[in-house]
C-alpha cells in the first residue's frame, strides 16, 4: 500500500488524498513509517517530496504521547529540511505543515524556533522578480508569483504568535508584523490582527513602534479606490479600514495613556497626532467598529 501511494504523487487528482493516507499509515505504525518519509524527503522528485510534506502536516493532529516521543528528536530536521525545498509549491505545503505543528503540537517547535522562525521570516519577504506585468486585454496587472508562499508565512506566523509567543523575540517578529502591513490585502488584514494581540503581548515593543505603525495606518486609511472599481475591490477595502480602525483602536486603547503627560523621550508624538487625524476623519466609523467589538454597547470615551 506504501509504495502504491508514492505511485500516485504525481496525479494531481489524487496526490492530496494519497498524502493523508500516508500520513495516516504513518500515525498507525511510526516506527515503521516516519523513517520512511525521512528518506523520501530527500527525493530528488518534487512531486514525492510534496506528498511527503503534505502527510507529516496530517501527522501532527496526532496526539498520543508516545508519537510524540518518536517525533521530538527529528522535528526540527523535518520543518527544516521542508521550509528549505527549492520548489515554491513545496515550501507553501512546509509552511502549513509548521502552522499545523504549532497549533497542535507546540511544545515540539517552541525549543527549536531559534532556528525555524528565520526560515518563516525570510518568506514573509516580497521579492520583486516574482512579480511580473501580464497583459489583459487592453489593461496591465501585476501577477505576485510569491504571494501565496508569503501569505503562508505570515498565517503561520499567527500561529506561533497565539501559542508559542513566549519563545519568540519579539523584535524580529514585530519587524515582519510591521512590513506585513504594506503588503496586499490578505496579509495587510492578518497583520492588524495580529497587531491587536501584540499590543497585550508585547507592549513595550509596540510602544518602541506606534509612530511607524502610525504611518502605516495612515497610508492604508487615506487610500482611495479608483472610481472605476468593481464591487469586489470596494469590499475588500471596506474590510481593511474597519480593520485598521480596529488594530488603531486596540494599539491606543494600551498605549494612549503611556504617550500622553509624563513622556520625556517625547515617543509616540506621529501615533497621536494620527490617533487625532483619525477621530476627525472617521467618528462613525470608530463607532461603528466599537459596536462589533461589544456587542452594539458603545462606549466612545475608551476608544478616544
Amino acid at each position: 500500500m506504501w509504495s502504491s501511494l508514492f505511485a500516485i504523487a504525481k496525479n494531481d487528482d489524487s496526490k492530496a488524498v494519497g498524502a493523508e493516507c500516508v500520513g495516516r499509515l504513518t500515525i498507525i505504525d511510526p516506527y515503521s513509517f516516519l523513517p520512511e518519509l525521512q528518506k523520501h524527503l530527500n527525493s530528488s522528485d518534487s512531486s514525492v517530496r510534496g506528498m511527503v510534506i503534505s502527510a507529516i502536516r496530517y501527522t501532527f493532529t496526532d496526539t498520543l504521547a508516545s508519537y510524540d516521543d518518536l517525533l521530538r528528536p527529528i522535528v526540527v530536521d523535518f520543518l527544516t529540511v521542508m521550509v528549505e525545498d527549492r520548489e515554491f509549491e513545496n515550501r507553501k505545503l512546509a509552511l502549513t505543515a509548521l502552522n499545523s505543528a504549532a497549533h497542535n503540537k507546540p511544545h515540539l517547535v517552541m525549543p527549536h524556533l531559534e532556528r525555524l522562525l528565520p526560515l518563516v521570516y525570510r518568506e514573509s519577504v516580497i521579492r520583486p522578480e516574482l512579480v511580473r506585468e501580464v497583459q489583459m486585454g487592453p489593461f496591465k496587472h501585476k501577477v505576485d508569483d510569491g504571494l501565496e508562499v508569503r501569505k503562508s508565512a505570515y498565517e503561520t506566523l499567527y500561529a506561533l504568535l497565539e501559542t508559542s509567543f513566549s519563545g519568540i523575540n519579539p523584535i524580529d517578529f514585530y519587524a515582519r508584523v510591521i512590513a506585513g502591513l504594506e503588503d496586499e490585502h490578505d496579509i495587510r488584514v492578518l497583520c492588524n490582527l495580529m497587531l491587536t494581540k501584540l499590543t497585550v503581548l508585547a507592549k513595550d515593543e509596540t510602544l518602541a513602534r506606534v509612530d511607524d505603525i502610525s504611518e502605516k495606518f495612515k497610508t492604508t486609511l487615506s487610500f482611495k479606490p479608483k472610481d472605476n472599481a468593481v464591487k469586489q475591490e470596494l469590499e475588500k477595502h471596506a474590510e481593511l479600514v474597519r480593520s485598521t480602525l480596529r488594530a488603531s483602536m486596540a494599539v491606543n486603547k494600551e498605549c494612549g495613556a503611556a504617550l500622553v503627560g509624563d513622556n520625556p523621550a517625547g515617543r509616540g508624538k506621529k501615533w497621536l497626532q494620527y490617533w487625532e487625524w483619525v477621530r476627525g476623519i472617521f467618528p462613525s466609523e470608530l463607532r461603528g467598529v466599537e459596536m462589533e467589538e461589544t456587542g452594539g454597547v458603545v462606549g466612545m470615551s475608551e476608544a478616544y
